[in-house]
């Protein structure tokens, strides 16, 4: 339609012609273009879905997940929650970190289209390939390392950490989910948010513990950091070298609460290289300053495994310049589009 009015140099209306048309944005999807296949399961915002997503200009398909959200079922603060995912994804760029595609939103439901990993859920897979080796448990945890160090350097918070909420495809850990993460390295959660506890840091929560040494209360503290992440990392690890078995084994969130706040740990993985047993240690420092950097993670396993560091940023901008090609946009036309008004999408992103 843009097209026929500006070729055209007809009217919209009285006296009132296209000039520069303001074109759709790479991430901004078409639903035609996408075909829903197959319920993976359920998510914060309704159904996950898999399916393909054709690309504009050529005849190229790509496998993709789907988030989809029917606005009737959401409240504000979802469809808020909803938005923000998106926006958040939309910023990021790792070979670690699960490929956003894009969102449609100009009808429902909405989808929220990212690249699908072939082995899906990290804790799944790692429960049916229970005989992998210990070199390649130890190499995915430098790929979550390499994802949550990129996230970390935005700067960013992920905020929930651990092998559910990691992909597994193309032989690599991506990191995913990201409905909790918040932009800068410090974040004051609201009260009585619900956390994962089991892989929530030390200094998050506070346990009130009676004679019995049972727990009476337990409350979330207003904090979150790159520390916190950390800590989740260290669980993580234990995740990955326990074939992807639900941390503090035997225990509930209560009896976690309790035995962290008294100091246990779980014991690093016996198997693993001396050092990464230590650094799983570290991790879970009750002191956060005690505990590494993910840049320092990261460099540790990389001389462990003697697995080299790949050049990250040459890979994502030649990832994007394909993603811009097989679009109809161009980068010429998304750099006009910086400088012109927003495109009307819902409001969020």
């Amino acid at each position: 339609m843009l097209c026929y009015y500006q070729k055209g140099n007809s009217d919209l209306q009285d006296g009132c012609r296209i000039v520069t048309p303001i074109r759709r944005n790479f991430w901004e999807l078409e639903h035609e273009l996408i075909t829903i296949e197959k319920k993976l399961g359920e998510g914060a915002f309704g159904e996950v879905s898999s399916g393909t997503m054709r690309f504009k200009k050529c005849s190229k398909t790509v496998q993709v997940a789907v988030k989809q959200a029917k606005l009737e079922k959401l409240g504000k603060e979802q469809i808020k929650d909803f938005m923000a995912e998106a926006r958040t994804m939309r910023k990021l760029g790792h070979q670690n970190v699960v490929k956003f595609y894009g969102v449609a939103v100009m009808q429902e439901p909405l989808y929220l289209v990212m690249e699908l990993a072939s082995a899906g859920a990290l804790d799944s897979y790692l429960r049916k390939n229970m005989e992998l080796s210990v070199e390649k448990k130890t190499e995915m945890l430098l790929q979550a390392a390499w994802g949550l160090e990129y996230i970390h350097n935005k700067p960013m918070l992920h905020r929930d950490i651990a092998a559910r909420n990691c992909l597994y495809g193309d032989n690599k850990v991506k990191i995913s989910d990201f409905g909790l993460t918040r932009n800068g390295t410090i974040y004051q959660m609201k009260p009585k948010t619900k956390a994962p506890i089991k892989w929530l840091a030390i200094e998050s929560f506070k346990t009130m513990v009676n004679e019995l040494n049972e727990v009476i209360q337990n409350s979330i503290l207003q904090i979150s950091s790159q520390k916190t992440d950390i800590w989740a990392y260290g669980i993580l690890c234990w995740e990955i070298f326990n074939n992807g078995a639900d941390p503090y084994p035997g225990m509930n969130t209560s009896d976690v609460a309790a035995q962290v706040s008294s100091g246990y740990r779980m014991p690093p993985y016996q198997n693993a290289h001396p050092e990464i047993q230590t650094l799983m240690t570290k991790c879970c420092a009750e002191n956060p300053n005690d505990r590494p950097t993910m840049a320092e993670i990261a460099h540790l396993i990389q001389r462990v495994t003697g697995i080299p560091r790949p050049n990250f940023a040459a890979i994502a901008k030649k990832e994007a310049e394909e993603l811009l090609l097989m679009n109809f946009a161009t980068q010429k036309t998304q750099r006009r589009n910086r400088t012109n008004r927003k495109t009307m999408v819902p409001k969020g992103m």
